[in-house]
């Protein structure tokens, strides 16, 4: 930049140079001229200096808000969307089935997508709503009446046609200011039950239950309860479910950690109703008149020990059930598994395994895991997986089950599952 000093040495200068040959009132001219540049210079310099400024005051600032994490404020008029989060998944699979009680081996090709978004309502409500693919659901005449409640995926192949989507997910969720650690969910929620490995001996992990739920989690207790809506009949008794779990978390010195508990579930006006699917019990005992021959009234305990063998996760669980209905004779079912490492960031392995044995009335069938021996109850075997992540949020796997079902006269079932899966 041009200093005052500078710009006079130049005008000087200048000046001597044409006092020869320039009359006094073109001197006079010419050196108004020159003052009128300098001026025009000096204001140029005085901009450039606050725009300077100006820009390393917006660097800081954007710094600063970087670092909290702070975005930048939207418009009023879109305020809305910072209380909003969208998440979702898709999963490919390619399954092979070959089951010893039909005829020849079968394959198909599934899909499963799910799209939702999280609504902060104010500091204490949140609203969560979800889609999802489902197979059409058929009650016990035969009627659809929605999508299959412990699958989200549709078989390929109908001739290109649409596919569905059902409401999977819609609650609202009510964490209060005036109590710690206490949350009350209303609607059609993600299940409120704590899983150990997050097995499926009792619930099928597409399952969404409907009512009422109340969380509690301080330091190391969680308790979990719930009013559950299993089928409205009308002007007849409603099938309802009453449940309650309670648990323990004990994180040692070294980082192991060591979760355990107990839980009860009580399904009322089961006992001599119909089956909620077209008369498919799922593995439990029936009438010969088609109608459920016990209650299911089941007490649960369960542990899971997490470490780490050389910087990897590892965790060994188990589970066990009994239903302590009057009557029941095929009343026990229990699991034990183990998972080693965890697929999450790019080129991270992880592998699965659980043994599992659920006798015919040990849960209720219709809500237990769909995949094992075909789906419900009665049949024992083994369930092997793997999972390498491929990037970031991007996952194949491969499950393999070896079971035998148990109402089939213990026939063989074998399953092989191979997934590409992806979540946003």
């Amino acid at each position: 930049m041009f200093t005052k000093l500078g710009v006079w040495v130049v005008l000087a200068g200048t000046l001597a140079g044409s006092v020869g040959v320039a009359k006094a009132d073109d001197i006079a001219e010419l050196r108004k001229m020159m003052e009128q540049q300098y001026e025009q210079m000096r204001q140029m310099q005085t901009k450039l200096i606050e725009l300077e400024a100006a820009q390393k005051q917006q660097g800081t600032a954007v710094q600063q808000l970087q670092d909290s994490g702070i975005t930048m404020t939207m418009p009023q008029t879109l305020a809305w969307l910072e209380k909003v989060k969208f998440y979702g998944d898709f999963r490919y699979r390619y399954e092979y089935r070959d089951r010893d009680w039909k005829s020849g081996s079968s394959d198909r090709h599934r899909i499963r997508a799910r799209v939702g978004l999280q609504y902060d309502i104010n500091d204490e409500f949140m609203f969560d709503f979800r889609i999802a693919t489902a197979e059409f659901f058929d009650d016990d005449d035969g009627d659809s009446v929605g999508g299959d409640y412990v699958s989200g995926n549709k078989t390929l192949g109908d001739y290109w046609a649409s596919d569905n989507g059902w409401i999977d997910r819609a609650y609202v969720a009510y964490t209060p200011n005036w109590t710690n650690g206490v949350t009350a969910l209303f609607g059609k929620m993600g299940n409120p039950f704590y899983k150990v490995g997050k097995n499926q001996l009792i619930w099928d992990g597409d399952l969404n239950p409907e009512g009422i739920a109340l969380q509690y989690k301080r330091g190391n207790l969680f308790v979990n309860s719930m009013f559950g809506m299993v089928q409205e009949n009308g002007s007849d008794s409603d099938k309802e479910m009453l449940g309650i779990q309670a648990g323990l978390v004990h994180a040692f010195e070294n980082g192991n950690k060591l979760t355990y508990g107990a839980g009860y579930y009580d399904y009322l006006n089961v006992k001599g109703e119909e089956a909620i699917v077209d008369d498919a019990f799922a593995g439990n005992t029936s009438t010969i008149d088609d109608r459920y021959a016990y209650d299911y009234n089941l007490v649960e305990i369960f542990g899971e020990y997490t470490t780490k063998v050389r910087n990897m996760p590892v965790s060994v669980y188990g589970n066990y059930v009994m239903n302590t209905a009057s009557g029941v004779e095929e009343d026990t079912g229990w699991l034990v598994g183990s998972k080693l490492g965890k697929a999450k960031d790019p080129g991270a392995w992880e592998f699965n395994y659980n043994y599992r044995d659920i006798e015919a009335d040990a849960v209720f069938g219709a809500f237990t895991d769909s995949d094992f021996a075909d789906g419900g109850t009665n049949a024992r075997g083994h369930v092997f997986g793997v999972g390498y992540a491929l990037a970031k949020n991007t996952n194949i796997a491969a499950t393999y089950f070896v079971n035998d079902n148990l109402s089939e006269e213990q026939d063989g079932y074998e399953r092989l599952q191979l997934d590409l899966k992806v979540k946003f």
